[in-house]
């Protein structure tokens, strides 16, 4: 059954990692590639460690990450930080501020970072004018959602070194939509600490978990990047289902 698709379609081959990710598998027509692209149009810039999103504060903006690494975290009020997962170019945060006009976590920059700074009114004619692109925000939540599900598994019943294979497999298909083929290589711009906040690790125990994995001859590592040397044996090792990060489909 139709839903109003546009005949005039060609592929994503537009420089923006939004059109790339939701054109990874669906035609979009050059009308929806042309708004997709005005929407990124009033773009800022964040510097690394700089807070876009404060938790419990007012938020009347959405944002789409362009170029950089963004983290969505809590804070609690022993100052320490739970990562709760990782915005990468193409990933928008605040898709739902018509609905919730206050943060319900805080989002930082990881890199230097280069945001579309969007209108949410904007987010509502999507709705009203694109239904194939409205059908593939609803994917994104969706598989936010089950990125945020996979997150719950690693801290709730993943051993150490399971959770970092699993963290790093979630990356390495995530970036697959968005960049060239970089084969087994995903790049990894966080810190030890980083990854022990997003882990629920101590620093010491995420060090010994990374040698771990790296004396099994399962990863690689180079300065801001791993290699994941046995994709199968890692996927069996973690339990990571990758059907949870399934491509937009129409």
């Amino acid at each position: 059954m139709s839903i109003g698709i546009s005949t005039d379609l060609k592929p994503a081959t537009s420089s923006s990692p939004l059109v790339r990710k939701l054109g990874a598998l669906c035609l979009l027509s050059e009308e929806e590639i042309d708004f997709l692209e005005g929407l990124q149009n009033n773009t800022v810039n964040a510097d690394r460690g700089q807070d876009f999103i404060v938790e419990d504060a007012d938020l009347r903006t959405t944002f789409i990450v362009i170029e950089g690494w963004a983290v969505r975290y809590s804070l609690l009020s022993n100052g320490r930080r739970q990562i709760l997962s990782y915005a990468l170019p193409g990933d928008i945060l605040g898709l739902h501020v018509n609905f919730r006009a206050t943060a319900t976590y805080s989002a930082s920059a990881l890199t230097p970072l280069k945001l579309a700074a969007v209108d949410p009114r904007r987010v509502i004619e999507i709705s009203q004018k694109f239904p194939i692109i409205a059908a593939g925000l609803s994917w994104c939540t969706a598989r936010e959602f089950a990125i945020l599900g996979d997150q719950a598994i690693r801290l709730g019943r993943l051993s150490a070194r399971q959770r970092l294979a699993h963290l790093f497999l979630e990356l390495w298909h995530r970036f697959a939509l968005i960049e060239n083929d970089n084969g087994n290589w995903v790049e990894i711009p966080m810190t030890q600490q980083d990854l022990a906040d997003t882990l629920g690790m101590s620093l010491v125990h995420t060090n010994r978990s990374l040698k771990s994995l790296r004396d099994a001859g399962l990863v690689s590592v180079s300065k801001d990047y791993v290699r994941l040397n046995d994709i199968k044996a890692l996927i069996e090792m973690s339990e990571f289902n990758p059907e949870h990060l399934t491509e937009f489909q129409i």
